[in-house]
């Protein structure tokens, strides 16, 4: 049932939400956004499947404790603190290593695995696609509905365009929402830059 909204003071009536058209490059657009986010998706499920699976952890998840002692070095006091001493010792000399080898390293790139290069692209070109076509679909429709005279609320224009194209809109607001909340748990902006 295509229902028009009445017309407000003699303006031709508006269009339905059914009637309502976009470009076909729109809707190509709208489609290549959920292709990269399925990508993105996978990359995402396919490394940490590989992590879990080989028990690696991320460099952003690793930690120290340097306090942690098992319970079975209390028989023999001598026999640990000899073996404290040497660990001090050789903590010493991995932190001598490990300053030579960053000063050593300070000029070169670090490499990254084709995987989660593959991962970090897809993901940016997912966001990427998805704001754009979340724009685009929206001042589409808002152009719409401007040339057909119609006093609709942007609102309103925008719920048409959702109820139009909803799965392209719900997995282009979940990429966008998603991006978000990612950047701002984990402190993106203080990440040193990538090079």
């Amino acid at each position: 049932m295509d229902q028009q909204i009445p017309p407000l003071d003699g303006a031709p009536p508006a269009p339905a939400a059914q009637q309502i058209l976009l470009p076909d490059w729109m809707t190509y657009v709208m489609w290549a956004a959920v292709a990269f986010a399925a990508l993105w998706l996978v990359a995402t499920v396919f490394i940490q499947l590989r992590r879990r699976a080989t028990n690696l952890t991320s460099a952003q998840q690793a930690g120290v404790k340097k306090e942690a002692a098992p319970d079975f070095l209390k028989v023999d006091h001598k026999a640990r603190d000899a073996a404290m001493q040497r660990g001090e010792a050789y903590e010493k000399e991995l932190t001598e290593r490990e300053k030579a080898e960053a000063e050593a390293a300070a000029g070169k790139a670090a490499k990254r695995e084709p995987v989660n290069m593959l991962k970090t692209l897809s993901g940016i070109a997912s966001f990427a696609f998805s704001l754009f076509t979340l724009l685009g679909a929206i001042l589409g429709t808002f152009r719409t509905m401007d040339a057909a005279g119609a006093q609709l609320s942007k609102l309103d224009q925008v719920g048409a365009v959702i109820t139009q194209y909803p799965i392209p809109s719900l997995i282009c607001l979940f990429v966008i929402g998603y991006t978000i909340f990612i950047w701002v748990s984990q402190k993106k902006w203080a990440d040193p830059p990538k090079i």
